[in-house]
């Protein structure tokens, strides 16, 4: 009898030891991805938010078959930006993807997912990827409505999903429950309540692509400040060499309007703002990814100008341009005032000092001791490395190439394709067709520049030089 009851107690452990090992391993165990080089580190690196911004792996993939209607074109995720490296698959993670295992395998966007461009010289040439550069093609608001509108379907169910799940990956039974009673529908309801809590921007101009309103999310989700009106869409940014970029004036202002001038709080409040934690946070990895940005520098132009003309287009660049945008120049990495520069406001306008305030005290879960967010009126006067590729200009990317930045604002192009990967290597910028607005293009979107927060007006600095000195000085950017 006792020993029916010490062999009954030993199943009851075993079995109940087996229960617990499968409910930690299938939702909780940690397993992360560890890349040799910085560069793929920066590319497909976690960046803490997999645990409350991550989609189970195998979902994200089936929902573009589940809901092909809601995307703007064929190619699934390619059709919203996406890209993949040669050599992977489509099984694999495109850029800017984190693929984790915290207990089941999660997709999360990384710092790559805003900075990296595709470009080629041609259209018949292969893109290139450019980590670290402004990414130029991705949709990151269609990304976010995709996803919402498919949790919002009817074919966003455990009955459709797992039969298109399999197809890719056979479950076990453990597994096929466990989508069905716990992954599937906690997913759905995460989205549903990521629907709800970007309404606010179905009251705003569209992005588009290769744009973001990067701080409104923060501002009103993380840090919990009241809809305010403002508009902040502007283009992602390069950040490639940002120690250089100190080298050039210590403790240089970041973002488009100076808010932070601090590297590392930047790299952390990036990483909070795109869905880690007080109790997620990688330190470690946002450390690597701190690395790769401080001493990558911007990639070497492809263009070989004609050696008299640049030498010309130095001098034009001198005396015209140096003084805000050269190594030495006295206002370089500065801010320049709105009434001095004369673009539109409306992203210099987001970023209030009660959003400063809110964003220095941020402590849920973790102090995290910012000391550098501050509030300025204006736009930093950045250095020009790599701009070949990091067009279109201004911070709300309104103006296609540079040669349209050097037209008087009333002459600059009122409507153009954006969202394209080929380079123009006369004007330096992407290829920018004419378009009309609301009208559906072949490849990117049409930007209007009519819309709030779009307008291509001011920094006419350049816009009265003759039409050689322009050629001589276009020629001269071209080797930065």
């Amino acid at each position: 009898m006792k020993r029916a009851f010490w062999f009954g107690a030993f199943v009851i452990v075993l079995l109940g030891g087996g229960i617990g090992w499968t409910v930690y391993d299938k939702l909780f165990r940690k397993e992360f991805p560890v890349f040799a080089s910085d560069s793929d580190h920066f590319k497909y690196g976690s960046i803490g938010n997999d645990s409350v911004n991550g989609l189970p792996y195998l979902v994200w993939q089936v929902l573009p078959s589940i809901c092909p209607d809601l995307l703007p074109g064929p190619g699934g995720y390619a059709s919203l930006g996406f890209v993949w490296e040669p050599g992977h698959s489509r099984d694999d993670a495109p850029v800017g993807i984190s693929r984790a295992r915290i207990g089941f395998e999660r997709a999360a966007i990384n710092c790559a997912f805003c900075h990296h461009t595709v470009a080629r010289m041609d259209a018949k040439a292969s893109p290139a990827i450019y980590p670290g550069g402004p990414s130029n093609i991705i949709d990151v608001q269609g990304y976010q409505r995709f996803l919402s509108n498919c949790a919002a379907d009817p074919r966003f169910t455990p009955d459709v999903l797992i039969p298109a799940i399999e197809k890719k990956a056979p479950l076990s039974l453990a597994d096929r429950l466990l989508y069905r009673f716990v992954i599937i529908p906690a997913t759905r309801k995460g989205l549903l309540e990521q629907k709800a809590q970007m309404a606010w921007t179905e009251k705003r101009p569209k992005w588009g692509a290769g744009r973001i309103d990067p701080f409104n999310p923060v501002k009103f989700g993380m840090l919990h400040l009241p809809d305010d009106g403002t508009i902040g869409n502007s283009d992602m940014q390069a950040v490639w060499g940002l120690d250089a970029r100190n080298a050039i004036r210590p403790n240089a202002p970041l973002h488009w309007d100076g808010l932070n001038t601090s590297i590392h709080e930047v790299a952390v409040s990036s990483a909070l703002g795109d869905g880690a934690t007080g109790k997620t946070f990688d330190f470690a990895s946002i450390a690597r990814m701190e690395q790769f940005m401080r001493s990558t520098p911007a990639p070497a132009p492809p263009y070989k100008p004609d050696a008299a003309l640049v030498q010309k287009g130095a001098a034009v660049f001198a005396e015209n341009c140096a003084e805000c945008h050269g190594k030495d120049g006295k206002r370089t990495l500065t801010i320049i005032p709105l009434a001095e520069i004369g673009t539109d406001r409306h992203r210099s306008d987001m970023w209030t000092t009660q959003a400063r305030d809110a964003y220095t005290n941020y402590k849920e879960g973790y102090d995290f001791g910012f000391k550098s967010f501050q509030k300025v009126e204006g736009y930093i006067a950045e250095p020009l490395d790599g701009v070949w590729l990091t067009g279109p200009y201004l911070h709300n990317g309104s103006v296609p190439t540079i040669a349209d930045l050097l037209k008087p604002a009333g002459e600059r192009p009122k409507a153009f394709i954006r969202g394209t990967t080929v380079l123009d290597a006369d004007k330096i910028g992407f290829l920018a067709e004419p378009c009309i607005p609301g009208q559906k293009v072949e490849s990117g979107y049409c930007f209007d520049t009519t819309e709030t927060g779009n307008a291509p007006s001011g920094h006419i600095y350049g816009t009265a030089l003759p039409p050689q000195d322009k050629e001589a000085l276009i020629a001269y950017l071209k080797t930065l």
